[in-house]
């Protein structure tokens, strides 16, 4: 604020930026006051607005509404002055919208306020068209996005600000969540590690904000608390990882607006570790590992495990029967034997439960990755989502 002057987005709030661009000004006076970032404009510190316009954004089975990235990112639109402003939006790849320079600041301070705050409605304008758009390569890869936008604007001076809108659910490169162990804590800092080459070198002249994670569009996979937690906790380590200054991720649920022009490209789902029960003679409940234990050990997990075993006891609970099988198995990375002794020590530790609970004639098993339920290579190449698949605990339920 300058010289006591009240601006339009402290009358108005954040929460106005679609009225923002519903009010834009003039091309004319747009063009006066936004320079392109030519020689000889000076640029006091750079802002990179990034959307995450992959299909889960939009809702299904009919993309007629997707996630208000602009909401989000319209409140972090500066108003310093001489600013570069750079927008674009993502799905595998960036394609960049727009960067423009905001008008400097001068000893008239009403006008200054003025023009900063026209600056502002004509960027948020800018990004409203540009966030209609359709992306140009599908897949949702939020690492790339992020490596970039720094380094579009890395060589430029002054402090550089870098918000992503997005749900965060990557679905290819180092940070392909189809196939992780979401909720696993401890399996965090291996993928931090395995994304290491993939991960830009920032400084501290570097701020990172991730903004709406944890939160597809209607139609996608439910994403629980503790799931976005999780997913909180993942992108806050990779962006240490780069050493930049990173803020605490924020999920907050964006808002859902209307949207009868999207053209979406194809997308593979990063669907949330659940029970599966299949009915029949046996029935069989199906739990994904990572909803029991941390990867490599056959101890309950504190917390989520909890969850799962309430809901296994509630499916049993409705079933008759006459003996019941535990069947633990893995992928199969890792050693037979090591993969043996694992399988069956999980399925120990599930049986024990189900004892202690007084489910009776329960016969533990371990299978390893003898009787694997999703192929784990395609065209030769590993199969993330396939091993995940495959790294689960059977409960049989014969009547």
């Amino acid at each position: 604020m300058v010289g006591g002057a009240c601006s339009k987005k402290d009358l108005l709030g954040e929460g106005s930026t679609a009225q923002d661009a519903a009010k834009r000004p003039s091309a004319e006076r747009c063009g006066i006051i936004l320079k392109a970032p030519a020689d000889g404009v000076k640029i006091s510190g750079s802002t990179v607005l990034l959307a995450d316009k992959s299909a889960s954004s939009f809702t299904r089975p009919n993309s007629d509404h997707r996630q208000d990235w602009l909401g989000k990112l319209g409140a972090h639109v500066p108003t310093n002055g001489t600013d570069l402003v750079a927008m674009g939006l993502f799905g595998g790849t960036v394609d960049w919208k727009f960067q423009k320079v905001t008008p400097g600041r001068s000893n008239d301070a009403a006008r200054t306020q003025n023009d900063l705050d026209d600056a502002r409605d004509c960027l948020i304008g800018d990004m409203a068209d540009a966030i209609k758009s359709p992306p140009t390569k599908p897949q949702t890869d939020v690492l790339r996005a992020l490596a970039e936008g720094a380094v579009y604007v890395k060589d430029r001076p002054g402090a550089k600000s870098l918000y992503i809108a997005t749900d965060g659910l990557s679905n290819t490169g180092c940070a392909d969540l189809r196939g992780a162990d979401i909720g696993d804590l401890s399996a965090i800092p291996a993928m931090v590690s395995a994304c290491e080459p993939e991960l830009p070198k920032l400084g501290k002249d570097f701020t990172v904000h991730f903004l709406g994670i944890g939160n597809a569009a209607e139609g996608w996979s439910d994403i629980k608390t503790p799931q976005r937690t999780w997913l909180v906790t993942l992108w806050k380590a990779l962006c240490d990882a780069t050493g930049a200054n990173c803020s605490e991720p924020q999920s907050a649920k964006p808002d859902s607006v209307a949207d009868d022009n999207a053209a979406l490209l194809s997308d593979e789902d990063v669907t949330m570790p659940k029970i599966i029960k299949t009915p029949g003679n046996p029935t069989v409940l199906t739990v994904p590992a990572s909803l029991l234990f941390d990867t490599d050990s056959y101890t309950l997990a504190t917390g989520r495990s909890q969850d799962a075993l309430d809901e296994v006891f509630k499916l049993l609970g409705a079933l008759k029967y006459s003996r019941i099988e535990v069947a633990g198995h893995t992928d199969s990375t890792g050693t037979p034997e090591h993969n043996r002794t694992l399988s069956r020590q999980r399925a120990d530790t599930v049986a024990g439960e189900l004892l202690s609970r007084s489910f009776h004639n329960i016969e533990p098993k371990g299978y390893a990755s003898t009787r694997p339920a999703c192929p784990e290579f395609t065209n030769g190449q590993p199969d993330r989502a396939g091993m995940a698949c495959n790294r689960r605990v059977e409960i049989i339920v014969y009547s």
